[in-house]
């Protein structure tokens, strides 16, 4: 059988691979000579096993979540409904957007080992500006995510470097961090916009990849693998859409992944989906390319225009949290803005200002899962957005 061939570059020259488990009797997790990347998924309905899940039994985690929702609202609604910073929770009074739905596509919280949830991690850590949740809270959210780590698939044995399943933002742009991947990833994402068209197919459009300021990527073969509700078997993508897609990218730019958009036709409502690769390689430029050098043209109306708008954005990508500054480093936002401003260039789109990423994920009425969105002040962000405009537009000039 054809195994898929991995490197990774100059700086990652070994990484644990990641993909969807073999799951109790199932195969080696390679497919046939005719089809080199397919994840492997079991047909046991025994064990943790089948279509019908962990146990064969059915998820419970809704239940659970809706009957600690109301002591999670009180306690942390005020910075996380929506309106609000890191809104995962939705609307909790009006159900639009509906909290379940809404918390369970926040990245990084429904994971396969639930002390290691981001919700769970981060709400006790020094960093959250917030109070920690109570005891009593706490120990339910922790059974609550238990719950729900018992439908997400293992990934940890594949051959493929593969994202960990997780339910995409449906009718929002989504960022998928690459981090999993191993060293040299971290700040690295593939970004789209999902959007699903029946109850049994979801588009995927404006697919992006992103690497970081000093590392460049090289992805082959993309997989989209979809893992229906209450099951940790996987279906990938029947097509196989990007199967002659390699994508080679330097450092601080970014590239659109095959044609850029994608239907998968084997979803189902409230599924999870990941993303594996036949070779995912970190590129280490090793001083043949300057990854502090500026793509800018209108460096002058950066640094009078976007430049005073960013500096909101100073405390997490001005090096205090290191993934926000590896995907967008202002660090130098004052020193040297033509530096930062080759940076923030690589998440605007100068063709379609307003659908840069640097404004859907800060839009207070968007759910992109990005922690800052102006505390929910829709006068602040269009102050935001028309200033930054301006540099924008001057570019595309």
């Amino acid at each position: 059988m054809h195994k898929a061939t991995r490197s990774f570059g100059l700086v990652v020259p070994a990484v644990a691979m990641l993909a969807v488990a073999a799951l109790a009797s199932a195969g080696t997790g390679c497919g046939s000579s005719d089809s080199p990347l397919l994840i492997s998924t079991s047909s046991s309905s025994s064990g943790t096993g089948g279509g019908g899940g962990a146990g064969g039994s059915e998820n419970q985690g809704r239940e659970l979540f809706e009957a600690l929702l109301p002591d999670l609202a009180k306690e942390c609604g005020a910075c996380h409904a929506t309106g609000g910073d890191t809104p995962f929770l939705g609307d909790p009074t009006t159900g639009k957007p509906d909290p379940y739905t809404t918390i369970t596509s926040w990245q990084g919280f429904v994971v396969k080992e639930p002390k290691k949830s981001d919700l769970l991690v981060h709400s006790v850590s020094k960093e959250h500006k917030g109070t920690k949740p109570s005891d009593p809270l706490y120990a339910k959210l922790l059974e609550w995510l238990t719950e729900e780590a018992a439908y997400v698939a293992d990934v940890s044995q594949e051959d493929q470097p593969t994202i960990p399943p997780f339910k995409p933002i449906i009718g929002g742009f989504n960022a998928v961090y690459l981090g999993a991947l191993g060293p040299g990833f971290d700040g690295m994402a593939v970004t789209f916009v999902a959007e699903e068209l029946t109850p049994t197919s979801l588009s995927l459009t404006d697919i992006e990849v992103h690497p970081t300021s000093k590392l460049g990527l090289k992805l082959v073969h993309p997989l989209f693998t979809v893992f229906e509700k209450g099951s940790i078997d996987g279906d990938p993508d029947p097509v196989d859409s990007f199967s002659n897609v390699t994508l080679e990218l330097q450092p601080g730019t970014a590239g659109v992944l095959g044609p850029g958009t994608v239907v998968l036709a084997n979803w189902k409502t409230e599924s999870r989906i990941s993303l594996a690769f036949e070779g995912a390689t970190v590129i280490d430029p090793n001083g043949m390319v300057d990854p502090n050098a500026s793509p800018c043209k209108a460096v002058e109306s950066f640094t009078a225009n976007a430049a005073p708008a960013l500096n909101v954005c100073l405390q997490c990508h001005g090096g205090a949290d290191p993934q926000a500054q590896g995907a967008v480093d202002m660090s130098e936002l004052t020193s040297a803005p033509d530096k930062t401003c080759g940076q923030v260039l690589n998440r605007v789109n100068p063709a379609a200002p307003a659908k840069s990423q640097i404004f859907v994920t800060t839009n207070p009425g968007n759910q992109a899962a990005h922690p800052f969105k102006f505390a929910g002040n829709v006068a602040q962000y269009n102050t935001f957005k028309d200033a930054v405009t301006k540099w924008i537009q001057e570019e595309a000039k």
